[in-house]
C-alpha cells in the first residue's frame, strides 16, 4: 500500500489534536501585527485575541505560507519514505495558499528530479472546519484501505456539497477587509443588522442579512435544514464567543434533536477576516 501523508493549512482553523489525531502536518498562515509577521498556529489563544482586536487601533493583516514553507516539508517527507502528499488548502479565490502551494510542488520537481514521490495540492473550495471534513474524509478512506485515486476522486466530488456560513458580528472587519463598502457596513451597523457570509464552490457572497443575532441563528439553523437530513453532522467555529457556537447548536437541535457536532475556536486568520464574536458553521449537503 502507498504511504500517503496528509497536509493542510491553518485557514482550517485545526486544532492541533485533530490534527495530530489524523496524522497532519499543519502548514500556518500569517498573521501580520503592527507590521510584525506571526505564525497562525502554535500557542494561539482565540479568547485574548479576540480581545486584542477589539480594542486593537490597526486590524492585523493576514498573509499566506511561502512557496519555502511547503518546500521544507515536501522535502522532509520525501526523506521519509513517503509515496504520495495530498495537501488540502484553502480556496484559491479567498487565500494565495494554494498557488503557494503548487509553486512548492513544481519547485520540489526540479529540485529532487529523481524522487518518485507525488504531490497533489487539493483546493478545499472552502476555508476552516470545511476543510476539517475533507480531511478526515480522506482519512477515513486511507484507513479502510483506499488507493491515492479513490481518495482524491471523493476529495474533488465532496467539495461540490460541502457548504460555508460565517455570521458577522461587527461589521468593521467586513469593510477594512473590503468585502463591504463603508457607505452600506455604516448603515448596516446603525440598523443591527448582521450579514451572513457564504462560501459556495470556493466563492464568497452574502446571501442573507439579519436584523439583530437571534435572527441571524434562525437563518443558519435554516439553511442546515434545508439542506441535509438529522442524521448530518454540524461543525461550528467561533471567534472566542463559545456560547454562541452553543447557541447555534441548541437551534438546530429544535429539530434535528440527536445533532452530532463539533464546536472548534477559529485561528487567527479565519477570525481576523469574520471578526470577535462571529461564528461559523459548516456541513456537507446531502438533501
Amino acid at each position: 500500500m502507498d504511504r500517503i501523508k496528509f497536509m493542510i493549512d491553518s485557514g482550517s482553523d485545526i486544532p492541533p489534536e485533530v490534527a495530530d489525531a489524523l496524522d497532519a502536518e499543519v502548514v500556518p498562515l500569517y498573521r501580520v501585527i503592527d507590521g510584525v509577521p506571526v505564525l497562525d498556529y502554535h500557542d494561539f489563544n482565540i479568547q485574548e485575541y479576540s480581545e486584542y482586536l477589539k480594542t486593537c487601533k490597526e486590524i492585523p493583516t493576514t498573509s499566506q505560507p511561502s512557496p519555502e514553507d511547503f518546500l521544507t516539508r515536501y522535502e522532509r517527507f520525501a526523506d521519509e519514505g513517503y509515496d504520495h502528499i495530498i495537501c488540502i488548502t484553502m480556496s484559491v479565490h479567498g487565500s494565495g495558499t494554494y498557488n503557494s502551494a503548487v509553486l512548492a510542488s513544481e519547485m520540489f520537481k526540479e529540485r529532487h528530479p529523481e524522487s518518485a514521490m507525488q504531490i497533489h495540492v487539493v483546493d478545499s473550495w472552502s476555508c476552516s472546519l470545511n476543510m476539517v471534513m475533507e480531511l478526515r474524509l480522506a482519512n477515513h478512506l486511507l484507513e479502510a484501505g483506499a488507493g491515492i485515486r479513490t481518495i482524491l476522486d471523493e476529495l474533488y466530488a465532496v467539495r461540490e456539497k460541502v457548504r460555508t456560513y460565517y455570521l458577522i458580528d461587527n461589521l468593521e472587519f467586513l469593510i477594512k477587509g473590503g468585502r463591504v463598502s463603508p457607505l452600506k457596513g455604516g448603515i448596516a451597523s446603525k440598523l443591527r443588522i448582521k450579514p451572513i457570509v457564504a462560501i459556495k464552490n470556493g466563492e464568497g457572497s452574502i446571501p442573507a442579512n439579519a436584523m439583530g443575532y437571534q435572527n441571524g441563528l434562525s437563518k443558519l439553523a435554516h439553511f442546515f435544514w434545508e439542506d441535509c437530513t438529522p442524521d448530518s453532522e454540524l461543525y461550528v467555529s467561533h471567534a472566542g464567543c463559545p456560547e454562541k457556537a452553543m447557541a447555534i447548536v441548541e437551534k438546530i437541535r429544535e429539530r434535528y434533536h440527536n445533532l452530532k457536532y463539533y464546536i472548534y475556536p477559529m485561528l487567527g486568520t479565519m477570525s481576523t477576516q469574520s471578526g470577535p464574536d462571529s461564528i461559523g458553521i459548516f456541513y456537507t449537503k446531502n438533501k
